[in-house]
């Protein structure tokens, strides 16, 4: 079984989905390869740090008193599933170098390497309120994983990754995929798509059910 995923370090729900999705593997103990395709949905955006409560504000067109309630809302509701995120403090850039980074590490072809790589750059976002953009946070990712801090250096610092990113969000638009998170999950022939996060209870009866063929209720392609 493998598990194809969009998902964005700008996007909380994103985080959600692959903390829980990562959780209803764990407990049904299945042996399943991820593989995580890049989606900016902050395409526009450049290096520029910009707090989440002004960005959000402008983007919607609300009072940041209003986008600051909001932005808690999800915070909250973060927490509930145990995820100690501070996404209303968070400060919004462009998310392309994190995942060209994820690439870099993709290209080891060591998969527990590319999943401490995403797991951390999640965290730093939006747990430790870093902005993904600033080279030294995406080299200190990664080299506390593992990689080394002058091919990361190298990377960043030259447009290597940018067409592999950019053909995961053309993939994105063949396969019908408008928002993050989105999996397909391949299992032979059969592959089932869950738009949007689901809890932990919600990926594992997913699972089961793809697994053992009782899926007449779900979506495929």
């Amino acid at each position: 079984m493998k598990i194809i995923y969009w998902s964005d370090f700008n996007c909380p729900y994103s985080y959600m989905g692959y903390v829980q999705l990562k959780k209803a593997i764990r407990e049904l103990k299945l042996d399943i390869e991820l593989e995580m395709k890049a989606f900016e949905i902050e395409p526009n955006l450049d290096d520029e740090i910009t707090p989440m409560i002004n960005y959000y504000a402008g983007k919607y067109g609300i009072p940041e008193s209003e986008a600051k309630s909001r932005l808690e809302e999800i915070d909250d509701i973060a927490k509930e599933e145990g995820l100690n995120i501070e996404y209303s403090n968070a400060k919004v850039t462009s998310s392309k170098d994190a995942h060209r980074l994820v690439k870099l590490a993709m290209s080891r072809n060591i998969p527990s390497l590319a999943d401490s790589i995403i797991e951390k750059t999640y965290n730093a976002f939006l747990c430790e309120n870093k902005p993904l953009a600033e080279k030294e946070v995406l080299i200190e990712i990664g080299t506390s994983q593992g990689l080394g801090k002058d091919e990361i250096t190298e990377m960043l610092d030259s447009n290597r990754y940018e067409v592999e990113v950019q053909l995961d969000e053309e993939d994105a638009i063949l396969n019908g995929v408008e928002a993050v998170p989105c999996y397909f999950i391949k299992n032979g022939s059969e592959t089932l798509v869950i738009p949007g996060a689901l809890s932990k209870e919600g990926f594992k009866n997913s699972l089961k059910d793809l697994k053992s063929g009782d899926i007449e209720s779900k979506t495929f392609l």
